[in-house]
């Protein structure tokens, strides 16, 4: 294990994008299994404020594995993370539910009495986009606590744009046929924006030794 960990340590930022996405690949999958096994007791209490944590938890296990690697073997730093992505997850749910329903209730409003306005198009890419926000930016914060490069206006940058504009593939989960692509999956949601925002992460992080000091390259 420690070989692993000083051969990775070294690692060139395009490997470190490569392995964290590669990991993220396999934490998006097992994230939409989970999604779709609410039937399953272990993971019925694995819920907080209605949102499945298991999607959290695996992507928090990856940061964090990204944490022991290249940035500190501390403890309270890799669990830093591994909470502020499960927060962050959380929080972007809520937030893409919160604003599906305030739309839906606003046309609900505005439409004829007695009759019930359909779902409008790219609705949830809307909400998606809310959420990925919402989610990437706590996220970063997290970060930001453990890598101080995370503090910087570019890397956060990095981090809270792709974020952001890929929630828009929550749009592919809708179920109503209306397109091709409404797929009424989350699958390319969780592996486009895991992948990514691994892949920028693994980019971004400055390589330090145990003590702390930047690593030699």
């Amino acid at each position: 294990m420690s070989r692993i960990h000083i051969k990775l340590g070294h690692a060139s930022a395009p490997t470190r994008a490569l392995i964290l996405a590669l990991l993220a690949s396999v934490s998006a999958i097992l994230s939409n299994f989970a999604w779709w096994s609410n039937d399953i007791l272990w993971v019925q209490r694995l819920v907080f404020f209605n949102t499945p944590l298991l999607p959290g938890i695996f992507f928090g296990v990856v940061l964090g594995l990204a944490i022991w690697l290249w940035v500190s073997r501390s403890a309270f730093k890799i669990l830093t993370v591994l909470f502020s992505t499960i927060i962050a997850w959380v929080a972007a749910k809520i937030t893409a539910q919160y604003t599906f329903e305030a739309i839906q209730h606003m046309l609900e409003e505005i439409a004829a009495p007695g009759k019930i306005f359909p779902t409008i198009n790219f609705m949830f890419a809307v909400c998606g986009v809310l959420g990925g926000l919402v989610g990437s930016t706590i996220l970063t914060f997290g970060l930001s606590l453990v890598c101080k490069e995370f503090g910087a206006f570019e890397n956060w940058a990095r981090v809270v744009m792709p974020g952001t504009v890929l929630g828009i593939l929550l749009e592919l989960a809708a179920e109503d046929g209306k397109f091709a692509l409404h797929l009424g999956t989350l699958l390319p949601l969780f592996l486009g924006w895991q992948m990514t925002v691994a892949a920028v992460i693994g980019y971004c992080i400055v390589p330090r030794s145990g003590d702390g000091k930047l690593a030699p390259h």
